[in-house]
């Protein structure tokens, strides 16, 4: 009965988080309210309190909803057997593909918030936290091969990080209509070009 209810409730929280997309991707983020939210799914505005205490909050679930597969994308990249530039590289195209693919959500849920809310919000976040966590063992891994110059592993994986996230914000704000591999690839070349290290002569 319990594992019933829990079920339940998963698809309770589900309807409603795409309630959400529906709403923002047709109207906007500002038609999205709680009451029409719970119109939207066909519930009592109450019913939606029940699951999310606030606007925020419910953003907040509908946003790492839709970033979890893009992490789970990503660790399986850290987990592979590419070589650090090689992850480096894949890493870029994964991350700018993703957000290409779902734009109108993230031009949403991820730009037109961000501009209203205060930026060094996301640096305290677990998914910044563990991206640039992730990105600084390979570049670790990439120093002690010998294949990176000796460089601080945490600073140079948060420049690559916030890379990504600079080139992928550029485009949902409507940045130009460069393809993702070609942005992917500007960063890899520019950033791998000053971290490989150098063969003496």
């Amino acid at each position: 009965m319990r594992a019933t209810t829990t079920l339940w409730q998963d698809f309770k929280r589900q309807s409603i988080q795409e309630a959400v997309i529906q709403l923002m991707c047709r109207e906007g983020l500002g038609a999205v309210t709680m009451e029409r939210v719970a119109q939207e799914v066909g519930i009592a505005k109450g019913t939606v309190y029940l699951h999310y205490r606030d606007k925020q909050t419910l953003l907040e679930a509908v946003k790492d909803s839709a970033l979890t597969p893009l992490m789970e994308r990503l660790d399986q990249l850290f987990d592979s057997d590419l070589d650090p530039p090689r992850k480096l590289e894949a890493y870029s195209l994964r991350y700018l593909g993703y957000f290409d693919e779902h734009r109108d959500l993230f031009r949403i849920l991820i730009y037109e918030r961000e501009v209203t809310r205060t930026s060094g919000q996301r640096f305290r976040g677990d998914r910044y936290r563990h991206l640039v966590e992730r990105t600084t063992r390979v570049v670790r891994d990439g120093v002690d091969g010998g294949v990176f110059r000796d460089v601080d592993p945490g600073k140079a994986a948060a420049m690559f990080v916030e890379a990504n996230f600079a080139i992928m914000n550029q485009r949902l704000r409507g940045g130009g209509d460069t393809p993702v591999e070609d942005d992917a690839r500007l960063i890899s070349d520019i950033f791998l070009r000053g971290l490989v290290k150098r063969r003496s002569k």
